[in-house]
């Protein structure tokens, strides 16, 4: 959908020295913002400190029972939701019944979109499909023998792929361009477009079954668990939270959120988690949308659920007084001095690992978070001067926005995750955790880290190619685990498998073209989208590598739900 230029000032970064030297030094001591509307209040919450030394490790490649043994399970569920508020919006969701608009999707032929041979440099042999328009392609849904994903940020098709040949089962043009990665459960596949429309299709045939206008953009992609759908949306200066049927697309409820979600809601147990762009996280019933808690922790990625357990990288801001402005004082034409007449605050982030519990969004941590480390794939500075950032810029215009809409609010998204721009909020996973059998794994900027869920012990860290100035935010993916493994996709081309037992590099295998969005791995095959608009199918040799067939590896996006 073309839309016409739109504007958005940017927020003025730089104040005087005398007005901000107390609160530098506050930041530069003390926590993040940190409060919370809860049932439990708490008064802890994460601060500054050192994580574990990093333990040398073999070198030695898992086993086969090894890998099977670590493979993903089902996530301990949580407690259930008590003394919970109710929040939840029911005139708007009366309204939304009675003037509900609809998208459209028609099915296409598509005699030019042809499978082709692809053999990596090392050996690895599949099937490679390229869409016109080069444009950047999420994460592939792999469910029933079928590869389902969208024609990337700009693009009004969807497709759904054989998972061996990578042919065109079927495909379809929707009303609204940008689809994000899809999700898929009871036969039905479900999608958004960044511009507007929530869509569920027939995933045998690809006959639309429903779809919802909810508002433009959309930033996240959709959850579902136990027959509802999740997805939030701009509305009237705010965002909304909302749960649709699966079956319908009948709204059940809908509550305020402070902006968009970050990558997508993630279901849990009895309830859905989301950690909107500003860094708030939020604790809802699934059933009627009551709030059992919210907690402004400054957060910079979805969460992660491992039984009353939540784990999500946060921020917290080291302020630092920049070299001092001067000015000549004059007398009888010479200088004779300088004085000092402003002084900028220059904020340098950090990011750790955070630990909240999920039945009162307190922090469970005694000393901090885990793993502190530097942060520029966070700042805005580092990030507006990347390569990245001018290819965002290029895609975002290609779609009609000159600087995103108001309802984006992506000042708030580039002050806490360093993006602002549609495509990059639409493509932001930051270095979301995931938890296998007690280790955490994240892919935190440069490194994969691996360290101990429980104490924050390093295991070890695997530095990753490339420079993080210049390709701009993660230089790969957030990690999906399968087999005793950990697979990412890197913005230099490469798939990266690892040993989750000690770190040690399994294979590197060359693709060739930039990636940036997670891959699922399935039956053995590992699938994946590039930012150049080419899907490719590889068989690993490995019969073992399957378990993550879609982003956050199910539909819930917390891992298979068994």
């Amino acid at each position: 959908m073309f839309r016409p230029t739109r504007s958005l000032r940017a927020p003025v970064r730089t104040a005087t020295w005398a007005a901000l030297c107390l609160e530098a030094l506050s930041c530069a001591r003390g926590s993040p913002r940190h409060s919370r509307a809860s049932a439990n209040p708490s008064p802890r919450g994460p601060s500054a400190a050192t994580s574990g030394a990093a333990t040398a490790r073999g070198s030695s490649a898992p086993s086969v029972a090894t890998a099977l043994a670590l493979a993903p399970r089902a996530r301990r569920p949580a407690q259930p939701a008590t003394n919970v508020r109710v929040v939840a919006l029911a005139d708007e969701t009366r309204g939304a019944r009675q003037n509900s608009r609809s998208g459209t999707a028609t099915r296409i032929p598509t005699p030019n979109i042809q499978p082709t041979a692809f053999r990596t440099p090392d050996g690895f042999a599949g099937w490679r499909v390229t869409f016109g328009g080069g444009r950047a392609l999420a994460t592939p849904a792999v469910v029933g023998g079928r590869v389902f994903i969208g024609g990337g940020f700009g693009s009004h098709e969807f497709y759904a792929l054989d998972e061996r040949t990578g042919r065109v089962d079927w495909a379809v043009r929707v009303s609204d361009d940008g689809p994000t990665a899809a999700v898929v459960e009871d036969n039905r596949v479900a999608f958004n477009t960044e511009s507007c429309t929530l869509f569920v299709l027939n995933a045998r045939s690809g006959e639309s079954l429903w779809s919802r206008w909810l508002g433009d953009p959309l930033m996240s992609q959709p959850a579902i668990a136990d027959g509802r759908v999740y997805m939030a949306f701009p509305h009237a200066g705010s965002h909304r939270l909302v749960a649709l049927s699966l079956r319908d697309g009948s709204e059940l409820w809908r509550v305020p959120v402070e902006g968009d979600v970050i990558s997508a809601p993630v279901a849990h147990g009895d309830s859905v988690y989301v950690t909107t762009f500003d860094g708030t996280v939020y604790r809802h019933r699934a059933n009627d949308g009551a709030l059992a808690w919210r907690e402004s922790y400054r957060a910079t990625s979805a969460p992660w659920l491992d039984g009353d357990d939540i784990y999500v990288s946060h921020r917290e801001d080291n302020a630092q007084a920049a070299v001092p402005g001067r000015q000549p004082m004059f007398v009888g034409g010479a200088a004779l001095l300088f004085r000092v007449v402003a002084q900028s605050i220059v904020v340098r982030p950090t990011e750790s690992v955070g630990r909240m519990s999920a039945g009162s969004g307190a922090s469970t941590q005694d000393h901090g978070g885990f793993a502190p480390r530097a942060a520029p794939w966070l700042d805005s500075n580092v990030q507006r001067r990347s390569h990245y950032n001018r290819e965002q810029g290029a895609s975002d215009t290609a779609v009609g926005f000159s600087t995103p809409p108001a309802a984006a609010q992506a000042n708030r998204a580039m002050e806490n995750v360093g993006q602002g721009t549609v495509r990059g909020m639409w493509e932001y996973q930051g270095s979301r955790p995931i938890v296998i059998n007690g280790r955490l794994f994240l892919t935190q900027g440069d490194q994969l880290v691996a360290m101990d869920a429980g104490s924050g012990q390093t295991h070890w860290r695997r530095p990753l190619s490339g420079v993080l100035a210049e390709h701009g935010g993660h230089l790969a993916s957030p990690p999906s685990a399968a087999g005793g493994n950990l697979y990412l996709a890197t913005v230099t081309g490469d798939i990266v498998v690892v040993a989750q037992s000690d770190g040690s590099v399994v294979r590197s295998i060359r693709v060739g073209a930039p990636m940036r969005f997670q891959p699922a791995v399935v039956h053995g095959w590992l699938f994946v989208g590039t930012a150049d608009g080419q899907v490719i199918g590889l068989d690993l040799r490995d019969p073992s590598a399957t378990g993550w067939p879609m982003w956050g590896g199910g539909p819930a996006h917390n891992g298979v739900q068994t």
